[in-house]
Protein backbone atom coordinates (compact mmCIF):
# COMPACT_ATOMS: atom_id res chain seq x y z
CA UNK A 1 0.00 0.00 0.00
CA UNK A 2 3.14 2.14 1.10
CA UNK A 3 4.05 1.89 -2.67
CA UNK A 4 1.28 2.49 -4.18
CA UNK A 5 0.44 5.39 -2.52
CA UNK A 6 3.93 6.53 -3.35
CA UNK A 7 3.47 6.23 -7.01
CA UNK A 8 0.13 7.49 -6.73
CA UNK A 9 2.03 10.90 -5.16
CA UNK A 10 4.63 11.45 -7.36
CA UNK A 11 1.94 10.87 -10.76
CA UNK A 12 -0.14 13.67 -8.99
CA UNK A 13 2.98 15.75 -9.19
CA UNK A 14 3.86 15.06 -12.40
CA UNK A 15 0.37 16.06 -13.45
CA UNK A 16 0.54 18.99 -11.17
CA UNK A 17 3.57 20.13 -13.19
CA UNK A 18 2.56 20.02 -16.19
CA UNK A 19 -0.73 22.08 -15.50
CA UNK A 20 1.63 24.83 -14.13
CA UNK A 21 3.22 24.23 -17.05
CA UNK A 22 0.68 24.92 -19.58
CA UNK A 23 -0.69 27.70 -17.09
CA UNK A 24 2.94 29.76 -17.55
CA UNK A 25 2.30 29.35 -21.42
CA UNK A 26 -0.01 32.77 -22.26
CA UNK A 27 2.12 34.90 -20.09
CA UNK A 28 5.30 34.27 -22.00
CA UNK A 29 3.32 34.72 -25.12
CA UNK A 30 1.44 37.64 -23.79
CA UNK A 31 3.68 40.31 -25.44
CA UNK A 32 3.87 38.96 -28.93
CA UNK A 33 -0.08 38.30 -28.53
CA UNK A 34 -0.75 42.12 -27.66
CA UNK A 35 1.50 43.45 -30.17
CA UNK A 36 -0.61 41.20 -32.86
CA UNK A 37 -4.00 42.66 -31.81
CA UNK A 38 -3.04 46.32 -31.27
CA UNK A 39 -1.59 45.97 -35.31
CA UNK A 40 -4.59 43.84 -36.20
CA UNK A 41 -6.89 46.17 -34.52
CA UNK A 42 -5.33 49.03 -36.41
CA UNK A 43 -5.40 48.02 -39.91
CA UNK A 44 -8.40 48.03 -42.36
CA UNK A 45 -10.99 45.07 -41.57
CA UNK A 46 -13.68 45.48 -44.23
CA UNK A 47 -13.75 41.94 -45.13
CA UNK A 48 -17.40 40.60 -44.99
CA UNK A 49 -19.18 37.67 -45.42
CA UNK A 50 -20.11 38.10 -49.15
CA UNK A 51 -16.65 38.62 -49.87
CA UNK A 52 -15.64 35.15 -48.60
CA UNK A 53 -18.53 33.64 -50.31
CA UNK A 54 -16.84 34.91 -53.45
CA UNK A 55 -13.40 33.77 -52.61
CA UNK A 56 -14.87 30.34 -52.10
CA UNK A 57 -17.21 30.47 -55.40
CA UNK A 58 -13.66 31.81 -57.17
CA UNK A 59 -11.52 28.78 -55.66
CA UNK A 60 -13.87 26.35 -56.30
CA UNK A 61 -14.58 25.51 -52.71
CA UNK A 62 -10.81 24.73 -52.41
CA UNK A 63 -7.54 25.65 -51.19
CA UNK A 64 -6.58 28.49 -53.11
CA UNK A 65 -2.66 26.75 -52.61
CA UNK A 66 -3.15 22.86 -53.15
CA UNK A 67 -6.34 22.55 -54.16
CA UNK A 68 -7.57 20.52 -51.37
CA UNK A 69 -11.40 20.99 -50.45
CA UNK A 70 -12.83 20.91 -47.10
CA UNK A 71 -13.17 17.24 -45.44
CA UNK A 72 -13.15 15.50 -42.16
CA UNK A 73 -9.89 16.11 -41.56
CA UNK A 74 -9.70 19.62 -43.26
CA UNK A 75 -11.74 22.74 -43.12
CA UNK A 76 -11.10 26.22 -44.89
CA UNK A 77 -9.26 29.49 -43.55
CA UNK A 78 -9.58 32.74 -44.46
CA UNK A 79 -5.52 33.44 -44.82
CA UNK A 80 -4.05 37.14 -45.06
CA UNK A 81 -2.28 36.48 -47.86
CA UNK A 82 0.02 39.40 -46.49
CA UNK A 83 0.68 38.48 -42.93
CA UNK A 84 -0.74 40.88 -40.57
CA UNK A 85 2.90 41.29 -38.99
CA UNK A 86 4.46 42.78 -42.34
CA UNK A 87 4.71 46.18 -42.76
CA UNK A 88 3.01 46.34 -45.88
CA UNK A 89 0.18 44.08 -44.64
CA UNK A 90 -2.76 45.85 -46.44
CA UNK A 91 -5.25 44.54 -43.59
CA UNK A 92 -8.32 42.00 -43.41
CA UNK A 93 -9.51 43.26 -46.88
CA UNK A 94 -10.75 41.18 -49.77
CA UNK A 95 -7.95 41.47 -52.23
CA UNK A 96 -5.86 39.83 -48.92
CA UNK A 97 -7.79 36.99 -48.34
CA UNK A 98 -7.65 33.45 -49.72
CA UNK A 99 -8.91 30.27 -48.71
CA UNK A 100 -6.57 27.40 -47.26
CA UNK A 101 -7.07 24.16 -45.93
CA UNK A 102 -6.78 24.15 -42.36
CA UNK A 103 -5.97 21.08 -40.48
CA UNK A 104 -2.65 18.84 -39.76
CA UNK A 105 -0.72 19.67 -42.48
CA UNK A 106 -2.77 22.21 -43.99
CA UNK A 107 -1.17 25.16 -46.08
CA UNK A 108 -2.80 27.74 -43.47
CA UNK A 109 -1.19 26.00 -40.65
CA UNK A 110 2.40 25.79 -42.35
CA UNK A 111 2.12 29.49 -43.80
CA UNK A 112 1.19 31.12 -40.38
CA UNK A 113 3.14 34.36 -40.77
CA UNK A 114 5.28 34.03 -43.15
CA UNK A 115 5.70 36.19 -46.24
CA UNK A 116 3.92 34.32 -49.36
CA UNK A 117 6.35 33.78 -51.88
CA UNK A 118 9.38 32.49 -49.39
CA UNK A 119 6.92 30.04 -48.59
CA UNK A 120 5.62 29.44 -52.06
CA UNK A 121 9.19 28.34 -52.92
CA UNK A 122 9.55 26.10 -50.13
CA UNK A 123 6.48 24.27 -50.50
CA UNK A 124 6.24 23.79 -54.60
CA UNK A 125 9.81 25.09 -55.50
CA UNK A 126 10.73 28.50 -57.54
CA UNK A 127 9.13 27.50 -60.83
CA UNK A 128 5.42 26.24 -59.18
CA UNK A 129 5.61 29.14 -57.02
CA UNK A 130 6.53 31.48 -59.66
CA UNK A 131 2.84 30.34 -61.41
CA UNK A 132 0.80 30.39 -58.02
CA UNK A 133 1.67 33.88 -57.26
CA UNK A 134 0.55 34.72 -60.80
CA UNK A 135 -3.09 32.52 -60.07
CA UNK A 136 -3.10 34.53 -56.75
CA UNK A 137 -2.34 38.00 -58.23
CA UNK A 138 -4.99 37.37 -60.87
CA UNK A 139 -7.39 36.57 -58.48
CA UNK A 140 -6.86 39.69 -56.27
CA UNK A 141 -7.32 41.80 -59.94
CA UNK A 142 -10.80 39.74 -60.13
CA UNK A 143 -11.81 41.02 -57.13
CA UNK A 144 -10.41 44.62 -56.91
CA UNK A 145 -12.38 44.51 -60.56
CA UNK A 146 -15.77 43.32 -59.00
CA UNK A 147 -15.67 45.73 -55.96
CA UNK A 148 -15.67 48.37 -58.50
CA UNK A 149 -18.41 50.83 -58.36
CA UNK A 150 -20.11 50.90 -61.61
CA UNK A 151 -23.50 50.40 -62.74
CA UNK A 152 -25.54 48.31 -60.07
CA UNK A 153 -28.87 45.81 -59.92
CA UNK A 154 -31.26 48.11 -58.54
CA UNK A 155 -32.24 45.44 -56.58
CA UNK A 156 -29.36 44.06 -54.43
CA UNK A 157 -26.41 46.80 -55.98
CA UNK A 158 -24.61 44.04 -57.62
CA UNK A 159 -22.59 44.63 -60.97
CA UNK A 160 -24.49 43.95 -64.16
CA UNK A 161 -23.85 42.67 -67.29
CA UNK A 162 -26.03 43.22 -71.08
CA UNK A 163 -26.71 40.84 -73.69
CA UNK A 164 -27.22 42.88 -76.68
CA UNK A 165 -28.38 39.81 -78.64
CA UNK A 166 -31.51 39.92 -75.83
CA UNK A 167 -31.49 43.55 -75.45
CA UNK A 168 -31.64 42.54 -71.90
CA UNK A 169 -29.47 43.49 -68.28
CA UNK A 170 -28.99 41.13 -66.10
CA UNK A 171 -27.49 41.14 -62.16
CA UNK A 172 -24.67 39.04 -61.62
CA UNK A 173 -25.81 37.89 -57.93
CA UNK A 174 -29.64 37.75 -57.72
CA UNK A 175 -30.51 37.06 -61.35
CA UNK A 176 -33.11 40.14 -61.78
CA UNK A 177 -33.48 40.86 -64.91
CA UNK A 178 -34.62 43.83 -67.21
CA UNK A 179 -34.57 45.68 -70.35
CA UNK A 180 -33.50 48.38 -71.93
CA UNK A 181 -36.76 50.40 -71.86
CA UNK A 182 -37.17 49.94 -68.23
CA UNK A 183 -33.82 50.40 -67.28
CA UNK A 184 -34.65 54.15 -69.10
CA UNK A 185 -36.80 54.65 -66.25
CA UNK A 186 -34.61 54.33 -63.19
CA UNK A 187 -33.13 56.59 -60.99
CA UNK A 188 -29.33 56.74 -60.74
CA UNK A 189 -27.67 57.06 -57.36
CA UNK A 190 -26.34 60.22 -57.77
CA UNK A 191 -23.10 58.86 -55.18
CA UNK A 192 -22.37 55.34 -56.70
CA UNK A 193 -24.49 55.57 -60.37
CA UNK A 194 -26.40 52.51 -59.45
CA UNK A 195 -29.43 52.04 -60.51
CA UNK A 196 -32.49 52.67 -58.38
CA UNK A 197 -36.46 52.53 -58.48
CA UNK A 198 -38.88 54.91 -57.04
CA UNK A 199 -41.22 53.95 -54.34
CA UNK A 200 -44.10 56.94 -53.13
CA UNK A 201 -41.61 59.53 -54.25
CA UNK A 202 -38.02 57.92 -52.77
CA UNK A 203 -35.25 56.02 -54.07
CA UNK A 204 -33.19 53.95 -51.93
CA UNK A 205 -29.72 52.58 -53.33
CA UNK A 206 -29.50 49.12 -52.87
CA UNK A 207 -25.33 49.72 -53.00
CA UNK A 208 -24.99 53.07 -50.43
CA UNK A 209 -27.90 52.22 -48.49
CA UNK A 210 -28.89 56.16 -48.89
CA UNK A 211 -32.07 57.35 -48.87
CA UNK A 212 -33.01 60.08 -51.62
CA UNK A 213 -36.37 61.86 -52.28
CA UNK A 214 -36.64 61.73 -56.24
CA UNK A 215 -37.92 65.73 -56.57
CA UNK A 216 -34.47 66.59 -54.79
CA UNK A 217 -32.32 64.58 -57.04
CA UNK A 218 -30.00 66.38 -59.33
CA UNK A 219 -30.67 66.62 -62.74
CA UNK A 220 -28.98 64.72 -65.58
CA UNK A 221 -26.21 66.68 -66.64
CA UNK A 222 -27.05 67.47 -70.68
CA UNK A 223 -24.13 67.50 -73.44
CA UNK A 224 -22.06 70.24 -73.08
CA UNK A 225 -21.20 69.29 -77.44
CA UNK A 226 -25.12 68.45 -79.14
CA UNK A 227 -26.89 69.94 -76.45
CA UNK A 228 -29.76 67.48 -76.44
CA UNK A 229 -28.23 63.87 -75.49
CA UNK A 230 -27.82 63.20 -71.62
CA UNK A 231 -24.17 62.22 -70.01
CA UNK A 232 -23.67 58.92 -68.93
CA UNK A 233 -20.34 57.96 -66.96
CA UNK A 234 -18.09 55.31 -67.89
CA UNK A 235 -15.97 53.83 -65.79
CA UNK A 236 -12.40 52.65 -66.13
CA UNK A 237 -10.90 49.98 -63.72
CA UNK A 238 -9.57 52.14 -61.17
CA UNK A 239 -13.44 53.07 -59.37
CA UNK A 240 -15.97 55.55 -59.66
CA UNK A 241 -13.64 58.52 -60.37
CA UNK A 242 -12.00 57.16 -63.03
CA UNK A 243 -13.59 57.70 -66.45
CA UNK A 244 -15.38 60.22 -68.96
CA UNK A 245 -19.00 61.39 -69.73
CA UNK A 246 -20.40 60.08 -72.91
CA UNK A 247 -23.10 61.47 -74.49
CA UNK A 248 -26.19 59.02 -75.20
CA UNK A 249 -26.92 60.77 -78.02
CA UNK A 250 -23.95 62.39 -80.39
CA UNK A 251 -21.29 59.67 -78.62
CA UNK A 252 -19.11 62.96 -77.84
CA UNK A 253 -16.94 61.95 -74.48
CA UNK A 254 -16.33 64.44 -71.88
CA UNK A 255 -13.63 64.34 -69.31
CA UNK A 256 -13.92 66.74 -65.94
CA UNK A 257 -11.32 67.85 -63.73
CA UNK A 258 -12.00 66.02 -60.72
CA UNK A 259 -11.52 67.90 -57.40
Amino acid sequence: MAENGWGLSRALAAVTSRLRGRESLPVRQAAPLRAYVARKRSLPDTFTERDWQRALEYWDYKCAVCGRPRGLWHTLAADHWIPLTAPDCPGTVPTNIVPLCHGEGGCNNTKRAKMPTEWLIAKLGERAAFYKQLEIDAYFLWVKDQLTERLGCWNCGEPVLFSEEDNVWLCTYCNAEWTTDEARRFQRCPRCQCWMIEIDGFCTCPRCRIDWAVATLPPPERCPGCGDGLLEWEYEAEGPACGWWRCTACGGEWVFEWE
